[in-house]
C-alpha cells in the first residue's frame, strides 16, 4: 500500500531576474492610483443620456451651435452659455470665445451640475435614481467629493462594460418628448461602448487639441432649487485675479436654469471688474 508522503515537496526556485545594465536605472512598475472611498455607492443607479427630442427651447431667430442646446450669448460681455455639450460640440462652442486667429483665450467652462457626468462614444449621460429616472440627482457634497464620486462611476461602468461579451451597457433615454417629464416614455437600449470618459477627460483633451488656456471647474448646483453659498464663492475666486475679458462658459443639463444663474453672477462680477478697470485707465 502506498503512503502519503509526510512532507511537501519544494516548489521550484523562480528562475533570477535578469541584471539591469550598468548604468541604466530599474524601471518602476507602474501603479493606478487609488482612489478616496466615495461619497455614495452609484453602483445601482442607471445611466441615461442627458439629450432628449425638444431640448433646444430657444427662438429660431437665435444662433444654432450643432451640439450645444439652448447656446447663447450675454450681448456684450464674453459670458456663453449652453446645454451640455457633445464632445465635439465643445470644440464648436469654445470656437466662439476666438478673438480674431491668435491664440485661443484663457477661458472658464463652468460645470453647474452635481451629478457625474460620463460621455458614452461623444455623448453625455448621467446617473439617475432607480426609482425615478426623469430627475437630476440632488446630493450635497464638497467638488472634491463629487469629482471623486465621478471618477469611481466611471470605473463602474468601465467594469459592466468589460464583463460584457459585446462590451456594451445599458442606457435609458426619453422616448418622445413632453412638458411634464414624467409623462415621458423611458427606453431602455443597449449600447456598444466605442469610448467612454468623465467630463474632466474631455477638458484634457481640448487643452491639447488647441485651447491650453482652457480650465474646467465644477461649480454644483441642484436643479430648480437657490444655489449655496459655495457656488458664489466657487466663482468669485476663480475670476477675481480674471481681467473682464476672459470668456466664461456655463453649462447644465439642458443649458436653461443653472446656467442661467451663472450667467447672472458673472455679469455682476464682470461688471465690478470693468468699472475697476476703467477706474485704473482714468488715475493713467
Amino acid at each position: 500500500m502506498l503512503k502519503r508522503q509526510d512532507s511537501k515537496m519544494a516548489a521550484p526556485e523562480p528562475p533570477p531576474a535578469e541584471p539591469v545594465p550598468e548604468g541604466e536605472e530599474v524601471p518602476e512598475e507602474e501603479t493606478e492610483p487609488q482612489l478616496p472611498p466615495p461619497c455614495m455607492d452609484l453602483t445601482g443607479f442607471p445611466l441615461k443620456v442627458d439629450v432628449f427630442d425638444g431640448m433646444h427651447m430657444l427662438d429660431d431667430k437665435q444662433e444654432k451651435v450643432e451640439g450645444a442646446p439652448n447656446f447663447r450669448q450675454v450681448s456684450g460681455f464674453p459670458i456663453f452659455a449652453s446645454g451640455q455639450p457633445t464632445e465635439e460640440g465643445f470644440l464648436k462652442v469654445l470656437d466662439k470665445t476666438k478673438v480674431g486667429e491668435d491664440t485661443p483665450p484663457r477661458a472658464i467652462w463652468f460645470n453647474m451640475r452635481k451629478e457625474p457626468v460620463i460621455y458614452v462614444n461623444g455623448n453625455p449621460c448621467t446617473p439617475r435614481y432607480p426609482d425615478d429616472l426623469h430627475r437630476n440627482l440632488e446630493i450635497q457634497f464638497p467638488v472634491d467629493e463629487l469629482e471623486n464620486l465621478q471618477t469611481h462611476y466611471l470605473k463602474h461602468l468601465t467594469q459592466l462594460k468589460e464583463e460584457d461579451a459585446n462590451q456594451s451597457i445599458k442606457i435609458h433615454k426619453d422616448g418622445a418628448f413632453a412638458e411634464n417629464p414624467m409623462e415621458r416614455e423611458d427606453i431602455e437600449e443597449t449600447v456598444k461602448v466605442e469610448s467612454i470618459k468623465e467630463v474632466k477627460d474631455i477638458y484634457e483633451g481640448l487643452k491639447e487639441n488647441g485651447f491650453p488656456n482652457l480650465i474646467g471647474q465644477r461649480c454644483p448646483v441642484n436643479e430648480d432649487r437657490a444655489p449655496g453659498e459655495e457656488c458664489f464663492d466657487i466663482m468669485i475666486e476663480m475670476l477675481k485675479n480674471e481681467p473682464a475679458s476672459t470668456p466664461c462658459i456655463f453649462s447644465d443639463q439642458m443649458g436653461r436654469g443653472r446656467t442661467t444663474l451663472g450667467m447672472i453672477i458673472a455679469c455682476l462680477i464682470k461688471e465690478i471688474q470693468i468699472t475697476t478697470e476703467l477706474r485704473r485707465m482714468e488715475d493713467i
